[in-house]
């Protein structure tokens, strides 16, 4: 029987019964982990309480073989975010971050820095930093850590940087291209030179020093969500959600 201590964040819970609940976490040491909390509904057990989707907990669970549940046997909040559930347009943010996680990240894998980054984005969103800056930030480092993100600094077919005010991107052919060099089929459409730095930038962990224009937000949020469809053959389930509300705040 092997004991296993980690820092998690809650991703998804199911109830099992009604006093325990399934439980996904994801965590910097192993990825993406499921767990049986027995016992967790009750007013008085080892983990004084139910456990709340985009918590940050620090568990203590026994490993069991792989494709069954590991047994959780105590764990502790240690971040809250108070500001999330009263703030429609933060919670759907960080619902999206939650959900990029479980979708991209590998069962029992870890992905180096993504950890880190969704927590970034919960105590960002709970601080009140604009919506967009946030997520966007999220998105790109997590791509980045991923290996997905796109190019976006120069020309996938002839590898100048972009230059120009005006470029093209498709997500199926890798990201840039300029003017002269992207073919005249649909999967290209136009972004600006701005918009692809802009998500540079987000990539390097830099965020804006000023309020960004709705132009460049809409643009921005074109540019990642065909990423995401691309990877996921699909688009996530809260995008929808995260749209509205990177325009709300």
């Amino acid at each position: 029987m092997t004991f296993q201590r980690t820092p998690a964040v809650c991703l998804r819970k199911i109830d099992f019964s009604e006093t325990s609940q399934i439980l996904r976490f994801f965590t910097p040491g192993q990825g993406k982990i499921s767990c049986i909390a027995k016992g967790s509904k009750r007013k008085k057990s080892a983990f004084h309480g139910p456990f709340d989707i985009l918590g940050v907990y620090d568990l203590i669970r026994i490993e069991k073989r792989p494709g069954t549940l590991d047994l959780l046997t105590a764990a502790e909040r240690v971040k809250t975010f108070l500001r999330l559930p009263a703030e429609y347009p933060r919670f759907a943010a960080a619902c999206y971050a939650a959900e990029f996680t479980d979708e991209f990240a590998p069962d029992g894998q870890p992905v180096e820095g993504l950890f880190e980054r969704l927590v970034e984005a919960l105590v960002r969103l709970d601080a009140g930093v604009p919506v967009a800056d946030a997520i966007f930030s999220f998105e790109a480092r997590a791509l980045r850590a991923l290996g997905f993100l796109p190019r976006v600094r120069e020309c996938g077919v002839c590898r100048k940087a972009i230059t120009q005010p005006e470029a093209f991107f498709s997500p199926q052919d890798g990201g840039a291209a300029c003017s002269g060099c992207r073919t005249r089929d649909d999967r290209w459409f136009p972004v600006r030179r701005s918009t692809l730095e802009s998500i540079a930038r987000f990539g390097e962990g830099d965020m804006p020093r000023e309020a960004m224009k709705r132009p460049l937000v809409v643009e921005i949020r074109q540019v990642l969500d065909s990423c995401v469809r691309q990877q996921l053959e699909r688009e996530l389930k809260s995008a929808r959600f995260v749209r509205d509300a990177v325009l709300q705040v």
